[in-house]
């Protein structure tokens, strides 16, 4: 009984080694392998996706186990259509190989059978990628709808100059409008710039059209001023 009761304990206390330097190498191992990274999520087709490869790695799992588990999940047809697209890649020995992209809810599905206090850890560190790429990507469909505006404006804005050029041309002859060219944009959208760049530049392309103007409009009064002058002293 007593040699029985030594070896329960002993074999308790290496159960609680044991359990102890797990601990340790899931802490250890958390500690080197960082989960702030930055490639784990990327936009394809202004949709934030990952790869079966990316979460291969960085679960350190290997890819095969990964597809397998992508090919067993207990989903619908239609889900695994929307959230796992099946594609190819080539390997080191430039081999085509199989691999998946994956939406969120595709990673989702699939991380729920990464157990373990490092895989929560993982798991949390993607789920903030994707949040991160997302907002990226509704911020960059923002723009495009800003620059949409912006573009429709500044060729409105030439059709109406070019119109009053014309109009003013042919009642008070080619000076009307100073060296404004006829039949060419005035004002032009960069697709090359910032938005912020080419706003600047409109900006000021329309403040020095307005400078001009009132240049021109104080020379109209000053001549007019002078012609008066003229006439009165005859």
């Amino acid at each position: 009984m007593i040699t029985t009761g030594f070896s329960c304990a002993k074999q308790e206390r290496h159960d609680s080694i044991n359990t102890l330097n797990k601990i340790i190498m899931e802490t250890r191992s958390l500690e080197l392998w960082s989960t702030d990274r930055i490639d784990l999520v990327e936009a394809k087709n202004g949709q934030a996706v990952t790869s079966s490869l990316v979460v291969a790695d960085y679960f350190r799992k290997a890819h095969k186990d990964v597809l397998r588990s992508i090919k067993m999940l207990d989903c619908s047809i239609l889900f695994n259509q929307r959230n796992f697209a099946p594609v190819e890649y080539r390997d080191k020995k430039g081999e085509n190989r199989p691999m998946y992209y994956m939406t969120r809810d595709g990673f989702t599905f699939l991380a729920m059978g990464f157990t373990g206090k490092v895989a929560s850890q993982f798991k949390e560190a993607y789920i903030n990628a994707f949040n991160e790429m997302e907002e990226k990507l509704r911020s960059e469909r923002c723009t495009k709808y800003a620059e949409r505006i912006v573009r429709k404006q500044i060729k409105e804005f030439n059709q109406s100059l070019q119109q009053t050029l014309a109009s003013g041309r042919k009642k008070h002859g080619n000076t009307y409008g100073g060296l404004i060219p006829y039949g060419k944009e005035e004002v032009a959208y960069n697709p090359k710039e910032s938005m912020e760049s080419n706003l600047k530049r409109i900006f000021g392309q329309v403040h020095e059209m307005c400078k001009d103007g009132f240049l021109m409009s104080a020379l109209a009064v000053e001549t007019n001023k002078m012609l008066q002058e003229l006439i009165n002293k005859k």
